[in-house]
Parts: structure tokens; C-alpha cells; sequence
């Protein structure tokens, strides 16, 4: 793996692409060990593409004026520190442009914003995020429009959750989390998701405790440094609700079993969390080993 990373982000010139830089931003650091490739994908008409970035560098291509001012606004977004392209490119839609770029530049992740605002400011996933949760061949990172997620790029991430279920497989997603954390500086946190009724105490004792035994062997297996935690709640959505957040951590997730390998396919559970989740989330392909997109 390389050492200086590289993440695509997709960049339009509204507050979802704001979202998605922001992120991108926060999950790079400004130490310079990861540059942003940000993406603007262009109808597939378009005559021209284009590098652009910033300053002496001007371009590779001529620009169109209003897609030059774009790129301008995303780079004057971007944090000291963090060395960042924006790259204009066509093609039959946003999804492919990104993954193609992706697979060209050797990302090790692709970052959309939010489509919309969504009740209580959780995600709602959009078009393009909904074609690249069921294609990416690299982990996606989802950024959320809640208020949890304005803390300044620059503030780094805090904390990295990886959500790991009771079935065999875990290895991506704490592989994936690990390493993010590791990127950072910041704790490994693993969590277990146990949806029980409440008021049957012997279930939900049997549940944690197999779950606790689940967690302590996936960090016996992978070596990682972590704290495990066992969350349950009547449903998904209040178990997740139930555990602690802090406004500058991410989340991470496994990719279905019904999914392609290598490619992502979010599960009906993961979906779920999607409904309450209050930090960004990034989606692990299924089989995937970081650096390795195929």
C-alpha cells in the first residue's frame, strides 16, 4: 500500500458536495499521508476534462468557466495541509465517474454527502450513493447532514465504531477500521448489535454474553487494540440510538453476504442503522482487504 493515500471524493457545487468534502477532509488529516482526488462528474456530452489545482498549476485542459469557478470554491474548502485535485470528468453518471476514477487512481475510498435532509438530520440516501452501495469495489464513506457531523475538518476524528455482526467475516471491517484509526491516531471501538425485547432479561443476558465472546475473539484473531461493546434495544434503530456518540467519530459496516465479492451490497440491517445513525458511515465491500481494490 501506498504511503500517501488517496480518497475520491465527489464534489457538486452544493451543500451535499460541502458535506462530502468536509468529510473527506476530516477522514485524510492534515499531516499530508492522504491527498483528496475531488471528483466533479459531468454530463457525458461534455467536450473536455480537466485537472485543476489551484494556483501556478492552472490546468491540464481548458475548463469551463462556471465548472473552473467550482473547482476553485472546492480547493479554498480544503484544509492546510491536506494536498487536493479536483478533476472534471464525463460520463454515463456520477456513480460510474466515481469508481472509475477510484479504480484508476488506486483509491482507498470513494465519499458522497447526503442526498437530502432527512428526518431529524440522518441520512437519506440518494441516487448516486444508492448505486455506489451496490457496486463500489472500494469502501464508501457516507457523510451526514445532522448537526453532530459539523465539527471542523481539521478536528480529525476522535473515534472509529466498527460494527461487527455474530456471523463469520468480520475480518474487512475490522481490517478497514483499524487502519482508519491507526491513519489517525484515534481509538478502535467495536460494537455488537443485539435486538431484543427489553423486558426478557434471561435473552438478552444469553445474547450479550455470546456476543461479548464473538468480539473477543475477532480481536484475538486480528490483533487490533479495541474496546468492545455490546449494545441491544428493542429494535436496531435503539440499540444504535442507545450507545454514546461523539460528534467527531465515524462509523463502520459490513457489506451483505448477498453482495458480489469485492463489492458492496448494504444489508437490510445496515440500512436500518442508517435511520438513527448521528455520524457519518463507511461501507465495506464484502471480502475486501484495504489497499486492495479488484
Amino acid at each position: 500500500m501506498p504511503s500517501v493515500a488517496r480518497y475520491v471524493v465527489g464534489y457538486t457545487a452544493d451543500e451535499r458536495g460541502a458535506e462530502a468534502l468536509q468529510l473527506g477532509a476530516r477522514l485524510a488529516g492534515t499531516d499530508g499521508s492522504t491527498e483528496l482526488d475531488l471528483v466533479m462528474a459531468l454530463p457525458e456530452h461534455t467536450p473536455f476534462e480537466a485537472v485543476y489545482k489551484g494556483g501556478a498549476h492552472s490546468t491540464d485542459t481548458v475548463l469551463g468557466e462556471t465548472v473552473k469557478k467550482w473547482a476553485e470554491e472546492a480547493l479554498a474548502m480544503v484544509p492546510e495541509g491536506i494536498p487536493a485535485t479536483v478533476l472534471a470528468r464525463s460520463g454515463p453518471s456520477e456513480a460510474e465517474v466515481l469508481m472509475d476514477v477510484a479504480k484508476e487512481r488506486e483509491a482507498l475510498l470513494i465519499v458522497v454527502g447526503a442526498h437530502r435532509r432527512g428526518i431529524a438530520g440522518r441520512f437519506t440516501v440518494g441516487s448516486v450513493a444508492s448505486a455506489l452501495l451496490h457496486s463500489s469495489p472500494v469502501p464508501l464513506a457516507l457523510a451526514t447532514a445532522a448537526p453532530e457531523a459539523e465539527a471542523a475538518p481539521t478536528a480529525g476524528l476522535s473515534r472509529v465504531t466498527a460494527f461487527i455482526g455474530t456471523r463469520a467475516g468480520a475480518q474487512a471491517v475490522v481490517a478497514t477500521a483499524a487502519l482508519a484509526a491507526a491513519r489517525r491516531g484515534c481509538p478502535l471501538r467495536l460494537v455488537s448489535l443485539i435486538p431484543r425485547e427489553l423486558d426478557d432479561q434471561a435473552a438478552i443476558a444469553e445474547a450479550s454474553a455470546a456476543a461479548m465472546a464473538e468480539l473477543d475473539a475477532v480481536v484475538a484473531e486480528t490483533g487490533v487494540k479495541a474496546d468492545v461493546v455490546v449494545a441491544h434495544g428493542s429494535d436496531i434503530e435503539t440499540a444504535v440510538e442507545g450507545l454514546d456518540w461523539r460528534h467527531d467519530e465515524t462509523a463502520v459496516v459490513g457489506s451483505s453476504r448477498l453482495g458480489r465479492k469485492r463489492r458492496i451490497f448494504l444489508g437490510a440491517t445496515a440500512h436500518r442503522m442508517l435511520r438513527t445513525l448521528p455520524v457519518p458511515l463507511i461501507v465495506v465491500p464484502r471480502d475486501y482487504k484495504p489497499g486492495i481494490a479488484k
